[in-house]
């Protein structure tokens, strides 16, 4: 059994900084950390820049996973207002540094989850431009820029980064590699910090799937992989969207983000999409109510849907049943009488 190699395996480390190359990015393989997963990613870089108590800002809606860590490392989010298409508010982020003791900023520029914005590239250099003159360090993942249509929204804020404060945190769970959740950070000027933490917390992978990982990155055929996986999920996107209009509520309002495989859905106002959460897991089928992507109650009326895996009638049939139980729900706070069977 080989032996688990820290900061990584140097093939893999190579690799990485390769793929790097795709994000804009010129990254030294020395400054690329190997984790367990992108979220352990991200966690150790909070861990390396805060203390318990300080203030992280990111984007509302955000990700439910990175309100958890928060949470574990006694950290306080502030929430910044998000544009379904083009991301997290500059002016509003630059309120928070005037006003408030921001010690890091979380953002995921590409795809963010669960809205699917792509941040514009005269933002993705403001924002670089924002975190060198307040010394802030900024967290970003770029989890799904391989998923991204448009090869300029694949280009990473830390390509923008000449202060070394952009940490860029990343895994390939979402597109070669579903199986392998290994993840990776590129460290920068923290890369001893993020060693030590890394060591004494959970130290390094099997050297067996990091070498596993290096040899999937430097196949040949790999973007022609992806070209076909945008194509296919883009169809199944377009298809979906297509469902929600059919069979939701009129006055529902989906995204339209360009790559990625995530829905976000605006119910008409009135509409709880926990209970309809709680009515679709009585029939076997699994939503993300709003509630979930933030610490407050204001996205209630909103729904995550994701359609990252099988897609087949069982599924399409599964968004229809959504759907239905939406407007009889709807139509029963109306005091109108809808039957809830299928």
């Amino acid at each position: 059994m080989p032996v688990p190699a820290w900061p990584g395996d140097e093939q893999l480390r190579r690799a990485i900084a390769r793929h790097a190359v795709t994000l804009g990015c010129a990254v030294d393989p020395s400054d690329v950390l190997i984790t367990s997963s992108c979220l352990e990613a991200i966690s150790l870089c909070l861990r390396a820049v805060c203390e318990p108590g300080d203030v992280v800002a990111l984007e509302s809606p955000c990700y439910f996973g990175f309100l958890e860590i928060l949470e574990n490392l006694h950290l306080r989010a502030l929430e910044i207002p998000t544009h379904p298409r083009t991301g997290i508010s500059l002016d509003a982020l630059q309120l928070a540094f005037d006003t408030q003791p921001v010690k890091a900023v979380l953002t995921v520029p590409t795809l963010s989850n669960p809205v699917g914005a792509c941040m514009p590239l005269a933002d993705r250099q403001r924002l670089a431009r924002m975190v060198a003159e307040r010394g802030v360090p900024l967290i970003e993942d770029v989890i799904y820029n391989g998923l991204a249509e448009q090869e300029e929204r694949r280009r990473a804020v830390r390509s923008y980064d000449s202060s070394g404060l952009v940490m860029m945190c990343g895994s390939f769970s979402k597109t070669i590699a579903p199986g392998l959740r290994l993840g990776w950070l590129d460290a920068g000027r923290w890369r001893d910090k993020l060693e030590r933490l890394k060591a004494a917390t959970a130290g390094g992978q099997a050297t067996f799937m990091e070498r596993a990982m290096a040899d999937l990155l430097t196949q040949t055929g790999n973007e022609a992989s992806l070209r076909r996986l945008r194509s296919t999920i883009a169809a199944r996107m377009d298809e979906a969207r297509g469902l929600i209009a059919q069979h939701f509520p009129a006055g529902t309002r989906v995204t339209d983000p360009p790559g990625g495989f995530i829905l976000w859905l605006e119910l008409p106002k009135g509409l709880d999409s926990v209970l309809l959460y709680q009515a679709c897991l009585a029939e076997g089928i699994c939503i993300a109510p709003g509630t979930m992507f933030s610490a407050t109650d204001r996205f209630r009326h909103c729904v995550r849907l994701g359609l990252g895996g099988l897609w087949d009638d069982a599924h399409r049939q599964g968004l229809r049943r959504v759907g239905q139980l939406a407007c009889a729900m709807l139509a029963a706070k109306k005091g109108k009488a809808l039957p809830l069977v299928a």
